[in-house]
Order: structure tokens, then sequence, then C-alpha cells
């Protein structure tokens, strides 16, 4: 039987929760019944040992998605590879992969695009809802992006599929006590230091500004423990942005607490250094980052805003804090400050077997598969979205 072809279009492979995501879907859709190809505007790849061999096949080789140049290529990307689904992964790629599709003529592949956040700009929102029914499917990856793309934008709801993420729970396991011991070895870390991890690209929409405007309050309160340290492990992905966070460093002189690291490669030996994971988000969409934190035996903090899916359960995986703030976060830091490490790992035990029971890999594959299948089922029609049955994998 001929394999059905899917065609993956994103910006690039840089280090995010989205480039995570295609990452493990291409590499462990089915090879019997699916042919993936991921096609990138730009080289760049931070998942250099996880990415499927020869991956990216296509490369648009352009510094913006609105070049003329790029936007032929990707037509003629579609001619040639042929595919009977093209997946899209946020707003830009969607946008354009709505457009290249339509131009490249019969037979038109299914389209799926993906939202990853609901701080969608100000375009995107007036777009979307007007592109809707070019998309075969929109893919919500949390109950905040659906309420968002049929609540807010009144995209129609029986195009929108909710999945949410999961991660790969036997790369990302709990450490073994050598394992820990020598990743905190490797970064000068003693056993009875208490390290906070941030994994996020820094960016206002993690707020690592407040999360150090919160230690500065601790530390002028005389509650930061001077063995305390946190690092921030993701690329810059606003220079301005980072300069406020480093000047709210110099500021509350934490230069000795807080650590840039940039885009981390081993995520799993450095969540082994780590005590607990700060997700205190504007926003997020079942976060990955998090995900992978509990499958790794590590309690969470995160904002409401950031846990919409059930992510964290307060209490048992760690705590969760209401609007994000300086004060807000502070307070959750004081709590994660007189917390035993005992309790710290009871929460991390459970987390690990929360993302078994309800966000493993094997789920979002399946929901994914199922869904293709879905598509794929009928001829398609002359244009996106004149079928959409508003069946939800």
């Amino acid at each position: 039987m001929p394999k059905t072809r899917v065609l993956y279009l994103i910006s690039s492979l840089a280090q995010g929760g989205a480039e995570r995501h295609l990452v493990d879907l291409a590499r462990s859709l089915d090879g019997e019944r699916w042919l993936p190809e991921i096609c990138v505007r730009s080289a760049r790849v931070h998942y250099k040992t996880d990415v499927p061999a020869g991956q990216p096949r296509y490369r648009l080789d352009s510094p913006v998605w609105a070049s003329p140049a790029a936007f032929s290529r990707l037509v003629g990307t579609i001619r040639s590879f042929r595919p009977h689904i093209v997946h899209a992964y946020m707003n830009d790629a969607n946008l354009w992969a709505r457009l290249a599709v339509r131009a490249a003529g019969h037979p038109r592949p299914r389209v799926v695009t993906s939202v990853h956040l609901d701080d969608m700009p100000a375009a995107y929102r007036w777009l979307e809802p007007r592109l809707a029914r070019w998309s075969d499917r929109i893919i919500a990856h949390s109950v905040s992006i659906e309420r968002f793309l049929v609540g807010a934008l009144g995209v129609p709801a029986s195009l929108v599929a909710m999945i949410p993420n999961g991660v790969d729970e036997q790369q990302f396991r709990p450490p073994t006590e050598d394992e820990r011991q020598r990743a905190r070895a490797a970064r000068g870390f003693a056993a009875d230091q208490l390290i906070a991890l941030m994994p996020a690209r820094i960016a206002s929409q993690k707020n690592q500004d407040l999360v150090v405007e919160g230690l500065g309050a601790l530390k002028a309160a005389g509650e930061l423990p001077a063995s305390f340290r946190l690092l921030l492990a993701g690329r810059v992905s606003s220079g301005s942005y980072e300069r406020r966070v480093r000047a709210a460093i110099a500021r509350h002189r934490l230069a000795d607490e807080v650590r840039f690291l940039g885009a981390v490669s081993e995520m799993r030996d450095l969540y082994a250094a780590a005590d607990v994971v700060l997700m205190p988000s504007q926003t997020e969409a079942s976060p990955i980052a998090a995900l992978e934190a509990l499958a790794c035996g590590l309690p969470v903090l995160i904002s409401a805003a950031a846990n919409t899916d059930d992510v964290v359960r307060p209490g048992e995986h760690g705590w969760q804090i209401g609007a994000a703030s300086a004060s807000t976060i502070a307070d959750g830091l004081r709590t994660i400050l007189r917390s035993a490490p005992a309790e710290r790992r009871r929460m991390g035990n459970a987390g690990r077997q929360h993302v078994l029971q309800k966000f493993t890999r094997q789920r979002v594959i399946g929901d994914f598969e199922r869904l293709y299948a879905e598509l794929t089922a009928d001829p398609p029609a002359a244009t996106a979205g004149q079928r959409g049955t508003g069946v939800r994998p």
C-alpha cells in the first residue's frame, strides 16, 4: 500500500516547544503508513540528534516569509513532493501554507495548521477567522487555544481539533543518583544547593523578568538562601527583553544567583541537575518543558494561565500561582524554599505518573495518525474547509 505523504512546514528547527513537537511527530509516525518530510524557511536546527536522517529535506533559504522567491520555492516543493497532507506550525507558516497550497493547484493536499499560543498579533487575529476555511483542521494544543480560536476569533468549532502535547517518557526519565551527582558536579553545584531551572526562550511571554524581581524581593527581605541558584536555559527571542532581564539582575545584585545558559541541547542532563522547574508564563499550550520536567521527576511551579490542560495539579505535582507578578512569583518561591527535599521528590514522582497517564508521546502520535487517516479517507474537496465533519480526535 502506498504511504501517505506528509509535508511539515515551520520557520526553522530552532529550540522551542513547537519545534520539538514537530520533530517528535516526524520521527515517530508509523513508517509503514506515513512518509514525512520537513520544509523549513531557514536552516537553523537545534534538535540535531533527534531530527530524522536527511531532514529537513526542503529548505526555502529565506530570512523572511514575505519573500517571492521563498514562496515560489514552497509552491515548487508542494508540486514536486505532492503531499497528501501539508501540516504547518505557528502563525507565519500557517499563513503561507494556506496560500501556497492554493497556488500549487491540483491535486490539493489536506491542510492542517497548528496554533501553539493565544498571544496572536493583531494582524493574525484579523486573518485567522478569514482564512480558517482554507484549513481542513486547525490544531489547538490546549484548552485555552481552543477557547481562543472558537470563542474569541469565531473560528468554526468543526474545524478545530484539540490535541494536548506530550513527551517521550523514555527519553525524559528521572536520573539515577549517580547521574544526578555527575550533572550537578559538572556545573559546580553542591549537593545541598537548591537549583531552580527555567527551560524557556528569553521572551516576555515567559516572565523571566518577574522571576528576577521576585528573587530580588526575597533577597532584600533576607529570605533568599545563599545556596539558591536560578538557571535560565533558552535561546534569546528578544534582545531588548534580555537586556531588561539583565538590568533587573544587576539592580537586585543577583549576579551570583542567576545564570544564563543559552540554548541547551542535552536538556535531560540539565533536568538531572535541577531540583524544581519554574514556568510562570503569561500563556502556554500544555507546555512541553513542564511535561519534560515532570517526566524527569521534577516538581513544577506554574501559572494558572499556563496550566489550562491540568499539566500540574497544585499540591500533587508542584505549585500554581494566579496571575503572574513579581509578588505572586515571590510567594511561590517562598513555598518552594520552605519545602523539604522529600516533599519535592514526592511531587516529582507523582508528576511522572501523571505524564505517563495523560501526556505521552505515543498518545500524541496516535491522535495525529487518526486525524491524518480521517482527513485522507475521502478525495480532497475543491477548497479546504468545504467538508469539515466536526469529528475531533
